[in-house]
């Protein structure tokens, strides 16, 4: 029973994953991409994610997955995806919004799709910035003292994720 519910925590729960068309999975992915979008929007003008907009994802995603039933491997991914992201933000690799939205991710889909799609979005934001300190192209205001959004690279990353789960 534990080791099940260490499973649904770390690679979400199985049916999101094999079959991304289902109803359950849709309500998901949807609530998601509008939750990304709106935290996007926040990061993108103010380089922060109130935590009002945190915590109502949270709410949200953690009361799906109690309706869905996974509420106890949800808690466990929430708690599991802090730990694992504490270490970059304390490193400052991005911000404690942030860090707070991949919790909220870890309760949506679990530990290790929130971190692939981390990684897609830190890889993003890589080329991106190397794009723009190479040709000058800048779509998004970028300095030192504000740092990047990463929430915008996280909504490209999911879109991206969503749509290679979509096509498999």
């Amino acid at each position: 029973m534990v080791s099940k519910i260490v499973l649904q925590a770390l690679f979400g729960n199985p049916a999101m994953m094999e079959a991304p068309w289902t109803l359950r999975a849709q309500v998901i992915w949807l609530t998601l991409l509008a939750f990304t979008t709106v935290a996007a929007s926040f990061d993108g003008r103010e380089r922060r994610i109130p935590n009002a907009w945190n915590l109502s994802g949270a709410v949200t995603f953690l009361g799906l997955q109690v309706w869905f039933g996974l509420y106890i491997s949800a808690f466990v991914a929430v708690f599991l995806t802090g730990l694992v992201m504490l270490l970059p933000t304390l490193y400052q690799v991005w911000g404690q919004g942030d860090w707070k939205m991949a919790m909220v991710y870890g309760a949506a889909l679990g530990v290790l799709p929130t971190l692939v799609i981390w990684w897609l979005a830190l890889f993003l934001l890589k080329v991106y910035s190397t794009v723009v300190k190479k040709f000058k192209v800048r779509w998004l205001q970028m300095d030192t003292k504000s740092g990047m959004p990463v929430a915008v690279f996280v909504l490209l990353a999911t879109i991206l994720f969503f749509a290679a789960l979509f096509l498999m």
